[in-house]
């Protein structure tokens, strides 16, 4: 447990003196891209999630269809078998 803090410290700092020599040396433009990026990145998720939304319905509708057509063959197989 030890070592596990220890190395999310080191890492920590190590994060920190990157920020700071990247602020320093090329200013906020580095940090504003990835900004912009993970933002084209969210929008891209967001409209993959609805497209994989839009699919689920449509096969929940199939698989009310497929249960409702399921339920009529049942009833005239009864049919046919109660004669």
């Amino acid at each position: 447990m030890f070592k596990f803090i220890k190395r999310f410290i080191c890492l920590a700092i190590i994060a920190v003196v990157a920020f700071i020599v990247i602020a320093i040396l090329k200013g906020g433009e580095p940090f504003k891209w990835v900004g912009q990026k993970s933002e084209e990145a969210g929008k891209l998720i967001q409209e993959k999630s609805n497209e994989l939304a839009e699919k689920a319905d449509e096969i929940q509708k199939t698989k009310e269809k497929l249960k409702e057509q399921t339920e009529k063959v049942r009833k005239i197989k009864k049919e046919i078998t109660d004669r």
